[in-house]
């Protein structure tokens, strides 16, 4: 963010040059010798035995304060998996940095060094992001790996190391910072990370965090495991030789320059936002809300974002007006110029990821703050300014449900800026959303075919992924698309009279259901056995997942957005027919009984005449759930797949 390199570049000039100190070192030894692995990680194909990072603050006669960043890693391979996984190496380096040295070698089982050459690290630059490069010779079963890389980075004071992956146990990582005395960082453990308080040596305050036997934390369905990660963030609170008093770095100091970056306009800008204002045609009864939509639909149709252009086109105001081209802070702060102009009350918010790092409101690492919403008190509604495929008062799932930090405009004598607040941004509730199903289904007069009469109602965030397909492809792929839907129901080309209702992007606003109808005749749904007739009546639902979970759940369930299915299925029995298991279609599973059931995937019928009725209501209310409601949210899931399988016999009556 512009305003974080301002601050930046401020402290940077304020820090002063340091007396050199005395450097944590990293031991090489000379005569390595192999280890035994823990028995609880014995049957893992590798075991980092040894991970520890050093950040060493330091100065340079050129550079001022650099960031020295030493990596090391000691690896055993206990299988040819294990080999697979270590046998190359890809070490990032940093786009404000560069790497300075790696070492690397293997230990063979019988004790044997291999030296890795130098000549052997190669430079290699992929997809825009240069690595160093190389392949360990002789890694084999029971042999262990090391590996030693030295990194100097341009000043920074936010930091966040990872020490948990879905690769590898590791039976201990150790992280240290080490800063010149008259800097004090604030450093902070989460998910079972220990840090130590600060210790001066020499002329270095050292911090340390460490933690042991860390297993793997695979991906599983319905879980975000980032959040759970274990992991060490840091940021600098105190430049003790300057000011003890007063902390740096703070959420209200952010609130401050964020607020002040999106809201500062030049003459030249203030005209141009005025110009793009005056082109946006809304009522002169326009609510505030109406103008909120009319403002997103007009900004996110005639400019184009792309999070990477850069230069002062991409930046300048009047430049994005002319070009209709933008950065994502380009187009936010054209987004904020619209608003003020046209006295649209808002608040910025950066908000938490369910499925990232959460913003922590007692450590302030600035550089978890990344996106950006808008909130407008008047509503109680957000708005996501650079997601295109999102429409007020929708904005990412993953960022609602969650709590953000709220730059709240203030105004101190008469200058305006903004104070900083954690509050909670809400989600949609679970009857917001829905994907509705209404399907009706006769033989045809040779009875080998089904006629069915398809309409799929999507509301809310049920509807934010399928919506933009109809506004950004061209209309060959987007009836394609449809088509894609449709064929859910029934497999079968055998398609006519499609119908699309309100796939504009501004129907979001309106809340009006996406609708997507269609005439199908289908032969897969249906077989003759003897004198009977077998629907299968459960594909109509469509496609649906199956859950199994063969190890142990690590992960509490995460739901996407609270949303719920209900689909009503009238199948004709032919004259002479009665259904000989209808009992097959009744499923009752759900979390808690009653009204009180917080998830669930109920099907019921009945029959009337020569009509049988099927009425599925399936429904997730909320987006969190705890481990301990693992194996029923696993029988719900299953309910549905279960209820897939459905195949109703028809017999004749005698």
């Amino acid at each position: 963010m512009k305003s974080l390199k301002i601050i930046s570049l401020a402290i940077m000039l304020c820090t002063g040059i340091v007396c050199a100190a005395q450097s944590p070192a990293i031991n090489w030894s000379r005569n390595p010798v192999l280890h035994t692995v823990k028995p609880g990680f014995a049957k893992e194909s590798a075991v980092v035995l040894d991970d520890l990072r050093i950040h060493e603050y330091r100065p340079d006669e050129k550079k001022g304060l650099i960031v020295h960043i030493s990596n090391y890693k000691l690896i055993k391979i206990n299988d040819d998996k294990g080999v697979e996984m270590y046998n190359k190496m890809y070490i990032p380096v940093p786009a404000q940095g560069e790497i300075t040295e790696v070492r690397a070698r293997v230990i063979s089982p019988s004790g044997k060094v291999t030296d890795l050459p130098e000549q052997k690290i190669l430079d290699v630059e992929e997809e825009g992001r240069r690595y160093k490069k190389f392949a360990f010779e002789g890694v084999e079963n029971g042999c262990e790996i090391e590996y030693l890389y030295i990194m100097e980075k341009e000043m920074y004071f936010f930091g966040l190391e990872m020490f948990q992956n879905s690769a590898s146990p590791s039976e201990k990582v150790n992280f240290i910072l080490s800063v010149p005395e008259h800097l004090l960082f604030s450093v902070k453990g989460y998910n079972g990370v220990k840090v130590t308080a600060d210790t001066i040596i020499g002329k270095q305050r050292i911090v340390t965090a460490s933690c042991s036997d860390i297993t793997v934390l695979e991906d599983e369905k319905y879980g975000e495991r980032t959040p759970l990660l274990k992991n060490v963030q840091y940021k600098l609170s105190y430049n003790l030789g300057k000011d003890k008093d007063t902390r740096m770095f703070t959420w209200n100091e952010l609130a401050k320059n964020v607020y002040s970056a999106y809201t500062t306009a030049s003459g030249k800008e203030e005209k141009a936002v005025e110009g793009l204002v005056n082109q946006i045609k809304t009522d002169g009864n326009a609510t505030e809300e109406q103008k909120v939509v009319a403002l997103e639909e007009y900004l996110k149709t005639n400019i184009n974002i792309d999070k990477n252009a850069i230069g002062e086109d991409a930046g300048k105001i009047e430049k994005i007006v002319k070009t209709k081209v933008a950065g994502n802070d380009g187009f936010t702060k054209l987004f904020v110029l619209a608003m003020i102009k046209m006295g649209i009350r808002y608040q910025l918010v950066y908000p938490s990821k369910r499925n990232d790092l959460p913003l922590d409101e007692k450590l302030e690492n600035f550089r978890m703050a990344d996106d950006l919403l808008f909130y407008f008190p008047e509503t109680g509604n957000f708005l996501e300014p650079v997601n295109q495929m999102m429409r007020y008062p929708y904005v990412d799932p993953f960022l609602a449900a969650t709590k953000g930090l709220f730059l709240r405009p203030t105004t101190i004598g008469s200058f305006n800026t903004a104070i900083a607040a954690f509050d909670t941004i809400p989600i949609k509730p679970c009857e917001a959303s829905n994907h509705n199903m209404n399907v009706s289904l006769r033989f045809n007069s040779t009875m080998d075919s089904v006629i069915l009469h398809s309409k799929q109602q999507l509301l809310g965030y049920g509807a934010t992924y399928h919506r933009p397909a109809y506004s950004f492809l061209d209309k060959e792929k987007a009836d394609e698309f449809t088509l894609s839907i449709i064929k859910a129901v029934a497999k079968s080309e055998n398609i006519s009279n499609v119908k699309v209702e309100n796939k504009a992007m501004g129907d979001f606003f309106l809340n009006k259901p996406l609708n997507i109808e269609a005439d199908i005749i289908s032969s897969e749904l249906v077989e003759k056995a003897g004198g009977k007739l077998l629907i299968k009546i459960g594909e109509v639902i469509g496609p649906q997942e199956q859950m199994y979970q063969e190890k142990p759940r690590q992960l509490p369930i995460t739901i996407q957005y609270p949303h719920d299915l209900d689909r009503d299925i009238e199948l004709e029995i032919p004259d002479g027919y009665y259904i000989k298991n209808p009992e097959a279609i009744n499923f009752n599973v759900t979390d808690l009984p009653g009204s009180a059931a917080t998830m669930g995937f109920i099907s019921t019928y009945t029959l009337s005449g020569n009509k049988l009725l099927i009425k599925i209501h399936e429904f997730y209310k909320q987006v969190n759930y705890p481990i301990s409601v693992f194996e029923v949210f696993k029988k719900i899931i299953n309910a549905s797949a279960d209820f897939n399988k459905v195949v109703l016999i028809m017999e004749k009556k005698k």
